[in-house]
């Protein structure tokens, strides 16, 4: 799965937002919850000091003595306390001294379990509340009221929040569109390295040394294929027309001089596929429709290896279709073809190989030994024809079958 880095700040900030939000909500219904019932429980203090400084002054007006906000009553005994209070309520304002709220469709009120300052006698305070809320009489209006005001103020935070961490990922987005649509030139490297010492810096910078390392690679294989390939090209063409010239010079030929001779053009032949097969290595241009390999072109390749091995018989078939055209310049291809065969000399069993072409594959089979079956390396050990394959996008395969029959095979079509 993919990593969003930008969509993973934006999804991160939002969800904060609206968890935010959220809370604000649920923390704002319990506000206004608790201030209505702290309003109702100050005017009984309020009543109860006031009770409580007349009683130090003035003991004789205990008796006479009543609340000044005519929704509390005084109570002296518990028999006076509502009749609508359950039993276990009751009971919990009769053993516990303080104020005790009672709330059920019909009654709203709080009740103080108090005791006289001079006497200790128990006394009770009882607010009845039912014509007095606000809060819980309009409750369907304050969360619908609520409600809207945390979905506006959600909107405007989610807004903001995309709007921050699109801001925030601004130079992060514009190094990546720099990336993308430019080359890796000295104003890439200069926007990499222009983060701070935080997460994302550490990765810009290494971003930018390693910019500049495909740069400083780059240069070298402009360097390489501009100067080098010359200077790589010229000794060979001198060898191979020395030895052209020498073959000329030369009229009465010996059988030992001509094998000479044979074996100096071919290993010149094979310098010269070998350097080619490097210069492509070391650049990125596409095949040309000209320089494709017909398969009748292989046919020098396969005498050569004959007579380079004359003691392993190699067979060919579907060599003489003149229709069959490899996506492969000739002396590419035909590296490819000699490492293969000299693979399987080396690690066959002496017995027939098999070549086999078609339009899409070119296959080389020989039988092998207990011992070659193996060994780890056996059907690659040719790094110059894998690195061909994974160069031109193509299928190198190797495997042996039940028989002792080993198959190396490239598949031309491109890798999916």
């Amino acid at each position: 799965m993919r990593i969003n880095i930008s969509s993973r700040v934006r999804n991160s900030m939002v969800g904060l937002t609206l968890i935010l939000c959220l809370l604000f909500a649920i923390l704002t219904i319990l506000l206004v919850y608790i201030i209505e019932d702290q309003v109702f429980v100050n005017q009984i203090k309020a009543e109860q000091l006031a009770f409580e400084q007349i009683l130090l002054a003035q003991p004789q007006r205990e008796d006479k003595w009543q609340p000044l906000n005519t929704n509390i009553k005084r109570i002296d005994n518990a028999k006076g306390l509502p009749d609508s209070l359950p039993e276990s309520t009751l009971m919990t304002i009769l053993e516990n001294q303080g104020i005790h709220e009672y709330f059920d469709n019909d009654n709203a009120m709080f009740i103080a379990s108090l005791k006289t300052p001079r006497t200790d006698t128990p006394y009770y305070l009882v607010y009845d509340v039912s014509g007095l809320l606000a809060v819980r009489k309009s409750k369907s209006s304050l969360f619908i009221l609520i409600g809207l005001l945390t979905l506006i103020i959600s909107l405007v935070a989610v807004l903001l929040a995309r709007q921050l961490s699109k801001a925030t990922l601004a130079p992060v987005r514009r190094l990546s569109q720099a990336l993308q649509g430019n080359d890796l030139d000295d104003v890439v490297i200069k926007l990499a390295n222009e983060f701070s010492e935080d997460e994302i810096g550490v990765l810009a910078r290494e971003l930018a040394l390693s910019l500049e390392r495909v740069k400083q690679s780059a240069q070298r294989e402009y360097d390489f294929n501009r100067a080098v390939s010359h200077e790589l090209r010229s000794p060979i063409q001198i060898a191979q027309s020395a030895t052209e010239l020498l073959q000329l010079l030369i009229v009465e030929q010996d059988s030992k001089t001509h094998k000479l001779l044979s074996r100096l053009q071919r290993s010149v032949a094979e310098m010269n596929e070998v350097a080619e097969a490097f210069l492509w290595l070391a650049s990125d241009r596409v095949v040309d429709a000209t320089e494709k390999c017909s398969a009748i072109t292989l046919k020098n390749t396969i005498i050569s290896l004959r007579e380079l091995y004359p003691n392993y018989e190699i067979s060919i078939n579907g060599l003489d279709s003149e229709l069959i055209n490899y996506p492969l310049p000739t002396n590419i291809l035909s590296i490819v073809l000699r490492s293969l065969i000299r693979n399987a000399v080396t690690h066959g069993d002496g017995t027939e190989i098999n070549i086999i072409f078609s339009v899409e594959n070119i296959i080389v089979v020989n039988a092998v030994d207990s011992v070659a079956r193996q060994t780890e390396s056996f059907g690659i050990g040719l790094n110059i024809v894998q690195r061909i394959c994974d160069r031109f996008n193509f299928h190198l395969k190797a495997d042996t079958d039940d028989e002792n029959l080993y198959r190396c095979s490239i598949n031309f079509n491109e890798k999916t």
